[in-house]
């Protein structure tokens, strides 16, 4: 087990928390099921995103990213993947102009985070006269999908975790449709749009960043124009007191429905909550 700690830095003019774990992810002790044939029905990458590259701490990841925007609505940018999280999560988004880019291959605060980016949800690459050239297949933009429960995250997690590197960003707002508008107002347009304005008085950002390939690495970014000082550490001490009971009690799940009813203790979010 290695403990979740966040690093606080001022960034984009206001304070943003970053846990970079490396090599070291919370999860080191694993379940041996997860390298061997799941049986048909639910399994633990239909229920919670993990697989044996992507392990228990995807989990882990997805009641952080839950339990950090509690109370609020949630809208999620799936990068780069948007019709396929609309095919996951079976409803259409709401276009953007803008998501955000964080790189999974550097390992300091400051060199993996981009900022704000355009959109570059269906694209592809042809070989043109000058070299390979991006085409542009379908809509332009990215894709921003409400979260009812942390289910739909794990759905969107199902459209992008394919990659070298997958990120799905989730911001979160106080409810309501005209909350709602200057939200996507925030990301639209063609002006770069800044963390502190899109966040408002009242919204909490957090990007999730999971690294697959050897060379990209996990993430998780926390910001805010409140102070969210102690909700980072107190639910970073609470995910690495449920690490450890997980793996103390690792040797008694025999099977893979012994594996998901752990799931919940381990994350602390039940799947079909709100």
């Amino acid at each position: 087990m290695h403990p979740i700690r966040f690093e606080a830095v001022q960034r984009h003019g206001i304070r943003v928390f970053h846990y970079l774990p490396g090599d070291d992810v919370v999860v080191s002790r694993h379940w041996p099921g997860l390298f061997e044939e799941w049986p048909e029905g639910r399994t633990p990458f239909s229920e919670w995103a993990v697989n044996n590259n992507n392990m228990e701490e995807v989990a882990v990841y997805v009641g952080l990213v839950w339990r950090l925007t509690a109370g609020l609505a949630r809208y999620a940018i799936p990068t780069y993947y948007r019709d396929d999280a609309a095919r996951t999560l079976g409803r259409e988004p709401t276009l953007v102009d803008w998501e955000y880019e964080v790189d999974a291959e550097q390992v300091t605060a400051e060199s993996r985070d981009n900022g704000f980016v355009p959109g570059s949800s269906d694209v592809r690459f042809r070989r043109g006269p000058t070299g390979w050239e991006v085409e542009r297949v379908g809509r332009a933009g990215a894709g921003l999908f409400p979260l009812a429960t942390p289910r739909d995250l794990v759905s969107a997690l199902h459209a992008v975790v394919f990659d070298a590197s997958s990120e799905i960003t989730v911001f979160a707002v106080s409810p309501g449709a005209e909350r709602f508008e200057r939200l996507t107002a925030a990301l639209r347009g063609p002006v770069r749009p800044a963390l502190a304005d899109v966040l408002g008085d009242d919204g909490i950002f957090v990007d999730l960043t999971i690294g697959s390939d050897v060379g990209n690495y996990d993430s998780v970014i926390v910001a805010s124009q409140t102070d969210l000082r102690s909700l980072p550490t107190a639910l970073a001490a609470d995910c690495t007191k449920r690490v450890e009971s997980y793996e103390q009690r690792l040797d008694e799940l025999r099977s893979v429905p012994d594996f998901l009813r752990a799931m919940p203790a381990l994350a602390g979010v039940d799947l079909d909550a709100s």
